[in-house]
């Protein structure tokens, strides 16, 4: 192992997380991956908040970034599959980043380059807030639940229409297409109509 410093203690946060999870993360855990005692740690960071803002941040850095080219649809197209990509391999962190994003410094400057995309694209106060944060929102609850139908082995399933007390003429037509969850093609097709209703906001504002 090498010296130990809060970036070797947050990079094996980060690699406990991609391994295990979000729920897995903990001093005792990371210790226990460094092969050192929780209270070498101590030295480092100041507790196990401090611990995990710095995992979180270190996450959230490798998605941060937002690509200006100057078309709008693909460049938050562009960072909402990267986020996507990277929320994947770290399993519950799209879930702890719902409710800390903001204590988050790498969100918050992900946050300011999304603003400023679409303020330059003519999206202007309460609109720019709304077409980022339904834009991070979808990103990140698609992935929750992700994680949630893979846990629970639902990926594949079967529909159990006859239990049901009306007819239901449409879901029966349909369901070959609810027996296996197509996670990437409903991304995908979210996706596209999210950023179609932000192109219609910017153009009718």
């Amino acid at each position: 192992m090498g010296a130990l410093d809060t970036d070797s203690i947050f990079a094996a946060g980060q690699g406990l997380v991609r391994d295990s999870g979000w729920a897995a993360l903990s001093l005792r855990a990371v210790a226990a991956r460094l092969e050192v005692t929780p209270m070498a740690l101590y030295r480092h960071v100041d507790d196990g908040a401090a611990m995990t803002r710095g995992v979180i941040d270190r996450v959230v850095a490798e998605f941060a970034a937002v690509e200006r080219t100057g078309d709008l649809r693909r460049d938050l197209a562009s960072w909402a599959r990267t986020a996507r990509s990277v929320l994947r391999e770290h399993p519950g962190a799209a879930g702890h980043l719902l409710v800390v994003w903001f204590e988050v410094p790498a969100m918050l400057q992900c946050t300011e380059h999304l603003l400023a995309a679409v303020h330059d694209d003519g999206l202007r106060d309460f609109e720019a807030v709304a077409a980022v944060n339904a834009l991070v929102m979808y990103v990140l609850m698609r992935c929750e639940a992700e994680q949630a139908v893979r846990g629970a082995g639902a990926v594949k399933r079967t529909l159990r229409l006859a239990a049901a007390e009306s007819p239901l003429p449409h879901l029966t037509s349909l369901a070959a297409h609810y027996t296996t969850a197509r996670f990437d093609v409903h991304f995908e097709y979210g996706l596209e109509v999210l950023l179609d209703g932000i192109a219609a906001r910017r153009v009718s504002s």
